[in-house]
């Protein structure tokens, strides 16, 4: 999720917010002290999910915050999520590849839940290590390393060259059709 609050103001604001809307789907919130209806529009307009205006309640803005989150998570009418001859149906919590169901264990399920939830757009390693490990391991990001090595053996063809479960050095990973 990204929570945004420029210095330089409305023009900042959309530009980033149209910047970011071109490579990923995260939820972004918009903190501005501006209430005005055509600065929120624009906002909104650029691709921001949500507008909050300064001075807020941090109960407010937790509460709009979690309904972010929930509506970035996979939505009902498309719980099957094709990757080449990899299908990832989060509804029955079944993984298959050329049409071969394969068994994971429930942190490499849990790690392409995250991944297929966000297709095409880059996880975190933060991100990733919050949603499939909790918030006590966020330093440990070889877990992901070792973790991201085993489920590409499984769902690639060829796990030397990804096609589906790329690298972002030092940035993340991201789950794309190919």
């Amino acid at each position: 999720m990204m929570l945004m609050e420029l210095r330089d103001g409305l023009p900042g604001q959309i530009r980033l917010t149209q910047g970011l809307r071109a490579w990923t789907s995260m939820p972004i919130v918009v903190l501005s002290p501006s209430s005005h209806e055509d600065d929120v529009v624009a906002c909104l307009d650029a691709g921001a999910d949500d507008y909050v205006v300064r001075p807020f309640d941090l109960n407010v803005l937790l509460a709009r915050l979690r309904r972010c989150m929930r509506r970035s998570l996979v939505r009902p009418d498309e719980p099957t999520r094709q990757f080449g001859s990899l299908c990832v149906d989060l509804a029955r919590h079944r993984v298959t590849r050329d049409g071969v169901a394969l068994h994971l264990t429930p942190v490499e399920y849990k790690l392409l839940q995250v991944l297929a939830s966000h297709a095409g757009s880059i996880v975190t390693h933060q991100q990733i290590l919050k949603e499939v490990w909790g918030l006590t391991a966020l330093k440990r990001t070889h877990y992901i390393r070792v973790q991201v090595a085993e489920l590409r053996k499984k769902v690639e063809a060829d796990p030397a060259h990804p096609r589906h479960l790329l690298t972002t050095p030092t940035v993340g990973y991201r789950l794309v059709p190919a």
